[in-house]
């Protein structure tokens, strides 16, 4: 049985799924981040432009068989220093101190899109520039033991009027 990929920790804001919230609900100890958001420092990234992110999120399960993302949600952040030491505080094992009210503040610099049944994902309209791409998907199969629910994150950069791929896949787990 596949299970829904949504983030169910961080459900917020009307309906809205946070994923960098999950992230660090996700961990045990608790840290507090250098950097503070600033709207006006991701001014570029809020802009909109004509460049544009195509992708697919799976994983490939020990028979060789793909779960995907499908109806998942897959957040699209600024790769920032604002959002990169978020995610380096993760990747460290730590959560994030005060992180509903952080995602408060972020939230504006976040875009979000979901999984259609392939697994397959867009975003258009954006500037270029670097950005962090990040999915959680969730897999119970009952035949094959096989569990999984973990997130998944690659780098993309856009350019003017071009389409950048993402992949979101096992060398992608954090």
């Amino acid at each position: 049985m596949i299970r829904g990929n949504g983030i169910r920790q961080a459900e917020r804001f009307g309906g809205a799924v946070i994923a960098l919230a999950a992230l660090s609900a996700c961990v045990s100890a608790e840290r507090d981040m250098d950097l503070r958001f600033s709207a006006a420092d991701h001014t570029a990234w809020m802009a909109k432009g004509t460049a544009e992110i195509k992708g697919e999120a799976f994983i490939r399960r020990p028979n060789g068989l793909l779960a995907k993302c499908s109806g998942g949600v897959v957040q699209l952040a600024p790769a920032s220093p604002y959002f990169r030491e978020w995610l380096a505080i993760r990747r460290g094992g730590a959560r994030i101190a005060n992180a509903t009210s952080r995602t408060e503040e972020h939230r504006t610099a976040l875009r979000q899109t979901q999984c259609d049944q392939q697994g397959r994902f867009s975003f258009s309209d954006l500037p270029a520039g670097k950005w962090i791409v990040i999915t959680r998907i969730s897999y119970e199969a009952q035949r094959d033991s096989f569990r999984e629910d973990a997130f998944y994150l690659t780098e993309v950069e856009t350019k003017v009027g071009e389409v950048a791929k993402a992949v979101l896949s096992n060398p992608n787990r954090i």
